[in-house]
């Protein structure tokens, strides 16, 4: 048991030295930027203001779920641990999309708008939310955690690595760096895995793009932004936008 305070300590910061050091890779060298735009005045330090807040809320709920019996946990296996980090990539694709969509729905939208002050992402804006968001996103996680140990108890280890993961891929995806080469959506990495490109259009649109680390559930509910291959493979090859607003000619 001593092994996930471990894990939940690890949590409560790690996402800061993984966006440090992104934000210091950026700025260091020559990097491929999906929006060639200035950020926002004051927008870096609300971020930070806003993480000192929001990050530690996976840690402390997952801690709580361990503790108080709600996710149940078993002695960690390979198997186990490998089947705990895929179904928990796989729920938390789910719920993200789900809770992301209806985030932006006009009544619940009040929920979702300080993440979306920033319509230039950078990689502070991954850990930019407001409290009631990460609340409600981490305790959905944890709730279809929850549930399928009452079937299979789960391996804290192998959440724990997702978590880890997701928090390392969140700020790759928020960083504004396209990292992939161009034509990457049509390879078979690229029908699996977004790149940056997929959520930097979501902020810059405001809709669309809503998946996580994959494009599955925006390509089964038709809320994918057609042109973001085209745009993927542009950037990639050296030719950032130079308008949050601006499309290709064939989405105009």
């Amino acid at each position: 048991m001593k092994a996930v305070y471990v894990y939940s300590v690890i949590l409560a910061f790690i996402n800061f030295p993984f966006v440090m050091a992104v934000e210091s890779y950026a700025a260091r060298l020559q990097v491929k930027k999906v929006f060639a735009v200035d950020v926002a005045p004051g927008q870096r330090s609300r971020e930070i203001r806003n993480s000192l807040l929001t990050t530690p809320v996976h840690a402390t709920l997952f801690l709580a779920a361990l503790q108080s019996g709600f996710l149940r946990i078993a002695s960690d296996t390979p198997p186990l641990v490998f089947a705990s980090f895929l179904f928990a990539l796989l729920w938390t694709e789910i719920w993200h999309y789900a809770s992301h969509v209806a985030f932006h729905l006009r009544l619940l939208h009040f929920i979702h708008r300080e993440h979306h002050e920033s319509h230039l992402t950078g990689p502070w804006t991954s850990v930019s939310f407001s409290v009631v968001e990460k609340l409600i996103f981490s305790a959905g996680i944890l709730a279809g955690l929850a549930l399928l140990s009452r079937l299979q108890p789960l391996s804290a280890l192998g959440i724990f690595l997702y978590y880890t993961a997701y928090f390392f891929a969140n700020v790759l995806g928020h960083s504004n760096i396209e990292f992939r080469r161009p034509g990457y959506y049509g390879t078979f990495l690229g029908r699996i895995f977004n790149s940056p490109t997929y959520h930097s259009l979501h902020h810059a649109r405001y809709f669309k793009n809503y998946g996580l680390l994959t494009p599955w559930l925006d390509n089964l509910f038709g809320t994918g932004w057609p042109d973001t291959a085209e745009i993927q493979s542009r950037v990639a090859g050296g030719k950032p936008l130079t308008r949050l607003g601006e499309r290709l000619n064939r989405m105009h």
